[in-house]
Protein backbone atom coordinates (compact mmCIF):
# COMPACT_ATOMS: atom_id res chain seq x y z
CA UNK A 1 0.00 0.00 0.00
CA UNK A 2 1.40 3.38 -0.94
CA UNK A 3 1.46 6.28 1.51
CA UNK A 4 -1.22 8.03 -0.54
CA UNK A 5 -3.55 5.04 -0.24
CA UNK A 6 -2.83 4.75 3.48
CA UNK A 7 -3.66 8.42 4.10
CA UNK A 8 -6.90 8.10 2.15
CA UNK A 9 -7.86 5.06 4.21
CA UNK A 10 -7.07 6.88 7.47
CA UNK A 11 -9.22 9.86 6.46
CA UNK A 12 -12.12 7.59 5.53
CA UNK A 13 -11.83 5.72 8.85
CA UNK A 14 -11.87 9.03 10.75
CA UNK A 15 -15.07 10.10 9.03
CA UNK A 16 -13.21 12.62 6.88
CA UNK A 17 -12.03 14.67 9.87
CA UNK A 18 -8.30 14.90 10.40
CA UNK A 19 -5.90 17.69 11.23
CA UNK A 20 -6.15 20.64 13.57
CA UNK A 21 -9.63 22.05 14.16
CA UNK A 22 -10.84 24.90 16.39
CA UNK A 23 -12.06 23.59 19.74
CA UNK A 24 -13.76 25.71 22.42
CA UNK A 25 -12.45 25.16 25.95
CA UNK A 26 -15.30 24.13 28.28
CA UNK A 27 -13.26 23.13 31.35
CA UNK A 28 -9.58 24.18 31.32
CA UNK A 29 -6.71 21.82 32.02
CA UNK A 30 -6.45 21.06 35.71
CA UNK A 31 -3.70 19.56 37.84
CA UNK A 32 -4.63 16.11 36.50
CA UNK A 33 -3.91 17.18 32.91
CA UNK A 34 -7.53 16.61 31.84
CA UNK A 35 -9.74 19.15 30.12
CA UNK A 36 -13.09 19.27 28.31
CA UNK A 37 -13.40 20.81 24.87
CA UNK A 38 -16.24 21.31 22.39
CA UNK A 39 -15.72 20.40 18.73
CA UNK A 40 -16.87 22.65 15.88
CA UNK A 41 -19.93 20.37 15.56
CA UNK A 42 -20.87 20.87 19.24
CA UNK A 43 -19.69 17.51 20.60
CA UNK A 44 -17.92 17.61 23.96
CA UNK A 45 -14.72 15.60 24.25
CA UNK A 46 -12.51 14.89 27.23
CA UNK A 47 -8.80 15.44 26.66
CA UNK A 48 -6.97 13.04 28.99
CA UNK A 49 -3.41 13.95 28.09
CA UNK A 50 -0.99 15.62 25.73
CA UNK A 51 1.50 14.16 23.28
CA UNK A 52 4.40 15.98 24.93
CA UNK A 53 5.32 18.78 27.33
CA UNK A 54 5.26 21.46 24.62
CA UNK A 55 1.61 20.73 23.81
CA UNK A 56 0.76 20.64 27.53
CA UNK A 57 2.50 23.99 28.05
CA UNK A 58 0.48 25.62 25.28
CA UNK A 59 -2.80 24.37 26.76
CA UNK A 60 -1.99 25.14 30.39
CA UNK A 61 -3.74 28.31 31.53
CA UNK A 62 -6.10 28.64 28.55
CA UNK A 63 -9.31 30.29 29.80
CA UNK A 64 -12.76 28.67 29.51
CA UNK A 65 -14.54 29.92 26.40
CA UNK A 66 -11.32 30.38 24.45
CA UNK A 67 -10.93 28.72 21.07
CA UNK A 68 -7.79 26.69 20.44
CA UNK A 69 -6.80 25.12 17.14
CA UNK A 70 -5.66 21.62 18.02
CA UNK A 71 -5.53 18.10 16.70
CA UNK A 72 -7.01 15.36 18.87
CA UNK A 73 -6.21 11.67 18.64
CA UNK A 74 -8.05 8.86 20.43
CA UNK A 75 -6.26 7.77 23.62
CA UNK A 76 -4.61 4.34 23.55
CA UNK A 77 -7.01 2.94 26.18
CA UNK A 78 -10.05 4.21 24.29
CA UNK A 79 -11.07 6.59 27.09
CA UNK A 80 -10.93 10.19 25.85
CA UNK A 81 -8.51 11.95 23.55
CA UNK A 82 -4.87 13.07 23.48
CA UNK A 83 -3.95 16.56 22.27
CA UNK A 84 -1.41 15.86 19.54
CA UNK A 85 -0.84 19.38 18.15
CA UNK A 86 -1.74 22.95 19.06
CA UNK A 87 -1.52 25.63 16.39
CA UNK A 88 -1.56 29.43 16.75
CA UNK A 89 -4.59 31.42 15.73
CA UNK A 90 -7.28 30.57 18.27
CA UNK A 91 -9.73 33.12 19.63
CA UNK A 92 -9.60 34.52 23.20
CA UNK A 93 -12.52 34.08 25.59
CA UNK A 94 -15.17 36.81 25.40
Amino acid sequence: MSTTEMRTTDVEAAGGETGARPHRIVNPMGATGRMTVETPKGTERTVVGCLDGLVAGRLDGVAPGSTVRMELSPAADGEGYVAARVLPGGLPAL
